[in-house]
């Protein structure tokens, strides 16, 4: 018999029994669903690649290592996202020892953060600047000054530790990868429409 389940919100009740079914398979402990999640992600990557091998996305880049490490860290962000998404409409499945004001709202944060993820990486398959891309790069700009916030708020305000490297050092790692991002879309935006201006 599946144990009672308390849910964060109306999303939570609305997908109820596929919550409660993933739960009972075991999909919500960390060992399973971070392996099944992170596989998910590599396939997504290589899909992310093979767009890049057919858009030129390197035919004027340099380090090309270096930004499909960053694309790969998207795809992770995405399939994993959506896992914890999914998990913290559950209030059992919470990390909190006691209920906390903010649960209601940490499943759909996650989904914004899917969101996000998947726009950018839309953006990287389509490697075009058409008004669509400009509305998926706005998106996604949002999406990074949200991150920058968060990553600022845990800098400022949790403990600096290697044993703990979720809290204020994630902070620092958090606000690399949003400047790195950025970069991305300054490359690929503005760039662009200022060697026009220039040319014009």
């Amino acid at each position: 018999m599946t144990p009672p389940a308390t849910f964060t919100n109306r999303l939570g009740e609305v997908l109820g029994p596929f919550l409660l079914w993933m739960r009972d398979i075991g999909f919500f402990e960390w060992y399973v669903y971070i392996p099944v999640m992170t596989a998910s992600a590599v396939g997504l990557f290589l899909i992310v690649v093979r767009a890049t091998e057919r858009n030129g996305t390197f035919s004027d880049r340099p380090r090309r290592a270096i930004w499909l490490a960053a694309y790969f860290g998207l795809c992770f962000l995405a399939t994993n996202g959506l896992a914890v998404g999914l998990k913290t409409l559950i209030v059992e499945e919470l990390d909190y020892p006691t209920r906390v004001w903010f649960e209601a709202y940490l499943g759909p944060l996650h989904f914004y953060i899917v969101a996000v993820a998947l726009s950018y990486l839309a953006l990287i398959a389509r490697n075009r600047t058409a008004a669509f891309d400009w509305g998926l790069g706005l998106f996604v700009q949002l999406g990074l000054l949200a991150g920058y916030s968060v990553g600022i708020y845990r800098l400022l305000n949790e403990p600096m530790s290697l044993a703990a490297p979720t809290m204020g050092l994630s902070g620092i790692i958090m606000c690399a990868a949003f400047a790195l991002y950025n970069f991305d879309l300054y490359r690929r935006f503005v760039a662009p429409a200022s060697r026009l201006v220039e040319q014009g």
